[in-house]
């Protein structure tokens, strides 16, 4: 009662986007169809978002404003990585089909536009890698690894294409200093397990990790352990967390969990927690199927990216993660990814390899 009502609303929703789990219980009777279609995005998106891109680096196309200060062309990288690889993941495991040349052309848009968001976020980085090695690791499948290892004879083709592509179309840094090229995605993942020459990298996990480190001591071990700070309330300000990169913008610690933990205290955290692993442990399922891992890994990679940065707590990361795990309980629940239907999705793996 303390706060505006708006910004209660809003701090609620990092939970009641929940409810889009409900939501695709209602298409049960359509659930696969409703899969191939989100499916469908994904083909188109590599192309398309590499088109929008290009435009944007246009002075006039690239600086066009409907809402504000926003550029209707702008970019959330972080996110991007993570919907990178799920275009990604799903072309390699034959769940969306190219004729050729298309299927190389798409691998290499893949790759130039993983190389961009690179440069600009690390999470969106990282949730490709990690979310890609829990895929392999857990891979029963011969044909696609098979796929994989001949992959590695066309990267040098690969790699030189996005060093040009990098190299050549220049833009301006954003609001933390980064641009787009091979030196600064090599910061960027240096950064992760070292101190970084570029300041504004260090600052930027200082200033988290003081924040997150503020957050589990007035929990565990402060006046907040029941039910948290509660909604409504700036937790930046709060908190006293300044910033000159995100002044004024900054609201919540970039974390999806411990936003979970400073708004709901230690028992809804500790709950979040245990849903995560519920969830997730399937993936040492002896018998699991490619459909099973490849929704599994998506997660993977949108829990990750949520970790380090603003994604499900607003509708553009939430709305498809409470989609797929809507679609993978679905599955999990009507014992869907032991069904021929199932199998029709990859029916096309053998024939595509040889």
């Amino acid at each position: 009662m303390n706060f505006g009502i708006i910004e209660t609303i809003r701090d609620s929703f990092i939970l009641n986007y929940i409810y889009f789990v409900f939501i695709i219980l209602l298409f049960q009777d359509a659930i696969q169809d409703l899969l191939k279609s989100i499916f469908n995005i994904y083909k188109y998106y590599p192309v398309i978002l590499f088109s929008l891109y290009i435009l944007s680096l246009n002075d006039f196309l690239g600086n066009i404003s409907i809402f504000g200060d926003v550029h209707l062309l702008f970019f959330k990288f972080g996110d991007i990585g993570v919907h990178l690889f799920v275009a990604f993941i799903l072309q390699l495991t034959s769940l969306n089909q190219y004729k050729k040349p298309f299927d190389l052309i798409n691998y290499i848009l893949i790759f130039i536009l993983f190389s961009v968001a690179s440069s600009y976020s690390r999470s969106g980085m990282l949730s490709f890698i990690i979310a890609f090695i829990f895929f392999y690791y857990f891979l029963n499948d011969k044909l696609i690894k098979t796929q994989l290892k001949s992959f590695i004879k066309f990267m040098p083709i690969v790699f030189v294409i996005s060093l040009l592509f990098l190299s050549k179309f220049k833009v301006a840094d954003n609001f933390q200093g980064r641009s787009v090229g091979v030196e600064q995605v090599a910061l960027n993942f240096t950064s992760i397990f070292s101190t970084s020459d570029e300041g504004g990298l260090n600052d930027n996990k200082i200033w988290r990790l003081l924040w997150w480190g503020q957050i589990i001591d007035y929990t565990f071990n402060g006046p907040f352990f029941i039910a948290g700070k509660g909604l409504g309330i700036n937790l930046a300000e709060d908190d006293q967390i300044l910033t000159t990169d995100l002044e004024g913008e900054l609201r919540s610690p970039h974390n999806f969990s411990l936003s979970i933990l400073a708004r709901y205290g230690v028992f809804i955290f500790c709950i979040w927690l245990y849903w995560i692993y519920q969830q997730l442990k399937l993936i040492t399922t002896p018998s699991l199927s490619k459909l099973q891992l490849v929704l599994i890994c998506i997660q993977i990679a949108f829990l990750f990216n949520a970790n380090f940065d603003v994604f499900l707590e607003g509708p553009m990361g939430a709305f498809p993660f409470w989609v797929f795990v809507g679609i993978d309980l679905v599955f999990n629940y009507f014992k869907l990814y032991d069904t021929m239907l199932e199998k029709d999705l990859f029916n096309m793996t053998k024939e595509k390899y040889e």
